[in-house]
């Protein structure tokens, strides 16, 4: 057989290869790729067979042709063959039987995928797939076929937690509440814009929560109201609740004041800032003026920062009378957030939380357009905030899958 020989300075030995390795042509990317599915697919078929087989026989208490066995519980009975969708591809497996029905830690009884494909399905209809492309794409890459009733289905047992969250109850240990909106197209709304209002809580520990998610008819104080009701009647009574942070909305305000009367308003900083360009004569300077104002904000010290502020106040009204007038009205509402430990301030001083949120939404109208329902938008919220890590669900843990369990039985 021919070889070649690789011939490299300063060594003492020489290595061999057979011709046709070197010789041979780079195997294409598509049919690596095939194959390692294929060896993926064909592990995790003997794994799970492997463990099936192994709780066979802990059920049945005897091994594979072992006799006279006392404690026998059960015989074996041949296997069947099932499908099991997974993320890897379907894979076909041997599922050992007995003369009485086994329990497998595999899956549980008639389920035919495994959790994180379900997840994949919702995530990708939630995004704004309908349900039968969702069902073609995604499992079709997969390579196991999902109708799009299976992808409905999916998505009815998501809206059942959506409404569970909506009427959970809640642990009054709240510290400050954030609260504002965004104006957004919905198909089923027609030309009409209509806001979505969230209410996000934060905790000592300095965690935050979504508490309510309502897409309303307008910003005005009586939904919001009845958003604010409906969080203090599930237990956010506001024993701990120092200062609710908004946008200096009137309709937000009087809404928060009408549930929570004793509690301090907190203008949004940002906001704040922003408005010091949109009212400036000269935009060059309006820059320069937010730059300088937001470094006087981000002094942690209360007295140091009101002393900055009014320096500031002191050096630019003559240039920019209107803008500085504009500023310096409710001022004293950007400080109370000074009631909160001092690692909790930079959380409760604007709306950036609820913000965040929104920026999803944003990126989502640009990708896909509008929305088609109200619901459609809640949905989609509760879906980010239950995959986000910086926010959560009260009573779930950040991170979690979508879907507690399986919704597709045979």
């Amino acid at each position: 057989m021919a070889h070649a020989v690789n011939i490299a300075e300063n060594i003492e030995r020489l290595e061999e290869y057979p011709a046709d390795i070197i010789d041979s042509a780079r195997t294409a990317p598509g049919i690596v790729c095939a194959l390692l599915k294929n060896r993926m697919q064909h592990e995790l078929k003997v794994l799970l067979e492997t463990t099936m087989e192994a709780e066979r026989d802990q059920q049945i208490q005897a091994l594979r042709y072992e006799r006279g066995v006392i404690e026998r519980q059960d015989y074996r009975n041949g296997y069947r063959k099932r499908n099991l969708g997974t993320t890897y591809g379907t894979v076909e497996l041997r599922v050992p039987r007995g003369r009485q029905a086994l329990d497998f830690s595999v899956f549980e009884i008639y389920r035919r995928r495994w959790h994180d494909l379900d997840s994949l399905l919702l995530e990708s209809h939630i995004g704004g797939l309908s349900c039968r492309v969702a069902g073609e794409r995604i499992a079709g890459i997969l390579g196991s076929k999902c109708s799009a009733t299976t992808v409905a289905g999916l998505k009815k047992q998501f809206e059942q937690q959506l409404q569970s969250f909506k009427n959970a109850p809640l642990k009054d240990d709240y510290v400050a509440l954030v609260i504002d909106g965004m104006f957004l197209r919905i198909r089923q709304c027609g030309s009409t814009k209509r806001p979505v209002v969230a209410v996000l809580g934060i905790l000592p520990e300095g965690e935050v929560q979504l508490l309510n998610i309502r897409v309303c008819y307008s910003e005005n104080s009586t939904e919001v109201e009845g958003m604010l009701r409906n969080v203090k009647e599930r237990g956010v009574h506001g024993v701990n609740l120092k200062v609710i942070t908004m946008d200096g909305d009137k309709g937000l305000e009087a809404a928060a004041l009408a549930v929570y009367g004793n509690v301090r308003i907190q203008d949004c900083v940002f906001h704040k800032i922003n408005r010091l360009h949109a009212n400036a004569v000269g935009k060059k300077r309006g820059r320069r003026m937010m730059q300088e104002a937001s470094a006087a904000f981000e002094d942690k010290n209360p007295r140091s920062c009101r002393r900055k502020i009014r320096r500031f106040c002191e050096k630019w009204r003559d240039s920019e009378p209107q803008s500085i007038a504009c500023f310096e009205k409710r001022l004293e509402r950007c400080f109370e957030v000074n009631a909160l430990p001092s690692e909790l301030r930079s959380k409760a001083a604007t709306t950036g939380l609820c913000e965040n949120l929104f920026k999803q939404l944003r990126c989502r109208i640009k990708r896909i357009g509008a929305f088609e329902t109200p619901s459609a938008v809640e949905l989609f919220v509760f879906a980010i905030v239950c995959q986000k890590k910086w926010i959560g669900i009260p009573g779930r843990s950040n991170g979690a899958p979508l879907l507690d369990s399986f919704t597709h039985f045979s």
